[in-house]
């Protein structure tokens, strides 16, 4: 990658590197999910700590080839965004979608403006259902899978969801992933503001996500199953 000027972003995910660096993965508005090393990030006169985290708006420079970078300058834009409890942890499933399921040097640039709308509908404690079922389906349509009206289809049928075929006539008994005739309407024309509606799109997207990660857990589920909370927006 050629040397840029400063490109919005945040981090998705960090980890360790070296003995005072950090292996950054940033979902970025101009590239999408790159990796970048913030030498000396953990030391403890760096400039970059407390910045390199989930929840800060940043505006990064990066330089280097091949598929992991540099970076050369780091600053926050905004503050940090205020995440907590089970808000800040639906922040972490949020980006270990994006750490798992979204190609490298790939721009979504739909998907990051609604990634950053839906961390400032976190913070000021918007409701979750409502936040994590639009950003998973728009998800899974900018990876390739939007939802389309499915061949044959007609009230009193019933239908399930494959990858790369979409709808496809039910010839199965398993009503956890089968869908009504209307229910594929309310998913058709989902609509945040009506229960029904997201009752069906998390049904659906827990199917759906399920198969893209091909049995991968995630860590952010754990954690939101340990705090007590009234929410069952992963359940």
């Amino acid at each position: 990658m050629p040397e840029q000027a400063l490109t919005p972003a945040f981090v998705i995910h960090t980890r360790p590197y070296r003995e005072t660096s950090l292996l950054v993965q940033l979902f970025t508005l101009e590239y999408g999910k790159v990796s970048a090393v913030a030498r000396g990030a953990r030391a403890k006169r760096s400039k970059w700590r407390g910045i390199l985290q989930p929840g800060v708006p940043l505006l990064v420079e990066l330089s280097g080839k091949g598929s992991l970078l540099n970076f050369k300058q780091v600053e926050a834009s905004n503050l940090a965004l205020p995440l907590f409890g089970q808000y800040l942890y639906s922040t972490l499933y949020l980006n270990e979608l994006l750490y798992y399921l979204l190609e490298e040097n790939t721009a979504y640039p739909a998907l990051y403006h609604h990634y950053q709308d839906s961390l400032m509908a976190l913070a000021k404690q918007q409701p979750l259902e409502a936040c994590l079922r639009e950003f998973e389906l728009l998800l899974v349509a900018e990876l390739g899978f939007a939802l389309t009206e499915p061949e044959e289809f007609a009230q009193g049928r019933s239908y399930q969801y494959h990858l790369g075929e979409g709808f496809v006539l039910s010839m199965s008994r398993y009503s956890n992933v089968e869908f009504s005739y209307q229910e594929v309407l309310m998913l058709l024309a989902f609509d945040p503001q009506q229960a029904q509606h997201l009752l069906c799109a998390k049904r659906f997207c827990r199917i759906v996500i399920a198969q893209l990660l091909n049995g991968r857990e995630l860590t952010s589920r754990k954690l939101f199953s340990q705090i007590k909370t009234t929410n069952r927006a992963f359940n």
